[in-house]
């Protein structure tokens, strides 16, 4: 009976010391997902200054202390990174509907056998198309008259 005893002591011991490590490394810092309240005001203020009435809102909180979030607007889904001081960094479409028909067909006529996963309307007017190429990650970066401006591993 003490031996039972012991053994279960031991258990609850080890698994108590046990922690989860490698589900958010800072090395991809995809982020944790958290509550809107865990947001700080002053990102919050921002974010709901460029974009009113956005709704299915996800936020993460990154190891910078940065803030990103993933939401609804004029019928399109976008991303958006702040600063934990509410100074936004970047924002983009995210939404395949969005992206204009001559940048598709361009990126098809570039890469006809690569399906993109991920396209990002980025601040300077650009689209940058996420896909995989043989396990790998690449990003293609296309000007809104189609015209490829850079490949690149990502």
């Amino acid at each position: 009976m003490k031996s039972k005893f012991l053994t279960l002591a031991l258990l609850v011991i080890t698994f108590a010391s046990c922690t989860k490590s490698g589900v958010n490394s800072s090395s991809s810092d995809a982020g944790t997902i958290i509550s809107q309240s865990s947001v700080p005001v002053e990102v919050l203020s921002s974010f709901n200054s460029s974009f009113s009435g956005a709704t299915e809102v996800e936020w993460r909180h990154h190891s910078n202390d940065d803030f990103s979030s993933e939401f609804n607007h004029n019928s399109q889904r976008h991303s958006a990174r702040f600063d934990d001081k509410g100074h936004k960094s970047k924002d983009g479409i995210i939404s395949l509907t969005a992206v204009p028909q001559v940048v598709l067909d361009a990126f098809k006529t570039q890469f006809p056998s690569e399906v993109v996963y991920e396209w990002k309307l980025r601040n300077d007017g650009t689209w940058k198309a996420h896909y995989n190429k043989a396990g790998v990650k690449w990003e293609a970066t296309f000007s809104a008259a189609g015209a490829l401006l850079k490949n690149e591993k990502a």
